[in-house]
């Protein structure tokens, strides 16, 4: 029977052969399990890598932001160009929209330039006798101091005449000064304050006129002042005169207006 040593010496023998044997069999699994666990480490890496590069913003975005963030400055007004101002009316005429001129340049397109000379022969006639007239009117005359009475008893003395302008109309924009009394009481005076104006032939009326002052216009002209004596049938609605005692108008006409109202 062989001794303890020797059994021991044998299986000592039999487990080196056997592990010899093994290691190179393992050797390919290790390899596996080598280049497994580096292609894992590598996905986490760019994992990693990709998440980082999404929560860190760029340059380009940052300097957008940036740029989002600061106040823009408001724009300039720009300057008047004086120069550029007097190029553009130097190449165009200042008076190419006035109607005479286009009506005369059409004229003397179509009939020539004895049709233009026309035109302004007429105009100028027109204008000559304005320049006539305000050379030879002498202004408002003095009146003949008579008095008049009116078929509604309306009583009026011319203290001056005016020569110039047009009378009132109805529709006509007439203005006027005046000093209204009633005996020795000044109700009203606008050479104190400023003219009045009213619309002729207007109703209700405005002011101090009343049918007494608007039929003691008419025949009036521009500078004409006149004496107005108006009873109560013509007085101003609801003025209350004494017995026997008028409302007294001294009124000067300063303008007669056309109404396009």
């Amino acid at each position: 029977m062989p001794s303890a040593a020797t059994i021991t010496a044998a299986a000592l023998a039999w487990l080196s052969v056997t592990c010899t044997a093994l290691v190179p069999s393992l050797q390919p699994y290790s390899a596996v399990r080598t280049g497994f666990a580096g292609r894992h480490q590598t996905r986490l890496w760019r994992h990693e890598v990709r998440l980082r590069s999404e929560e860190t913003p760029t340059e380009p975005a940052a300097e957008e932001s940036a740029e989002e963030a600061a106040p823009t400055e408001p724009e300039r007004p720009k300057q008047f160009d004086l120069k550029a101002a007097n190029t553009a009316s130097a190449e165009k005429p200042f008076n190419q929209f006035d109607p005479v001129l286009s009506i005369t340049g059409f004229i003397s397109r179509r009939f020539g330039l004895v049709g233009g000379l026309a035109i302004v022969g007429a105009l100028a006639a027109t204008e000559g006798v304005e320049i006539v007239k305000g050379l030879t009117d002498t202004g408002p005359q003095p009146g003949s101091g008579e008095t008049i009475t009116t078929a509604s008893g309306l009583q009026y003395v011319d203290i001056l005449v005016g020569t110039s302008g047009d009378s009132p109309k109805p529709g006509n924009i007439v203005g006027f000064n005046a000093v209204v009394t009633i005996g020795d009481v000044t109700l009203f005076d606008t050479y104190k304050d400023k003219p009045v104006a009213f619309k002729y032939g207007q109703r209700p009326f405005q002011n101090v006129v009343c049918d007494g002052l608007e039929e003691g216009v008419q025949g009036m002209k521009v500078g004409g002042k006149r004496k107005l004596i108006v009873n109560q049938e013509l007085a101003p609605p609801g003025v209350k005169l004494p017995p026997g005692v008028p409302i007294i108008y001294t009124v000067e006409l300063t303008e007669v207006l056309n109404s396009y109202l």
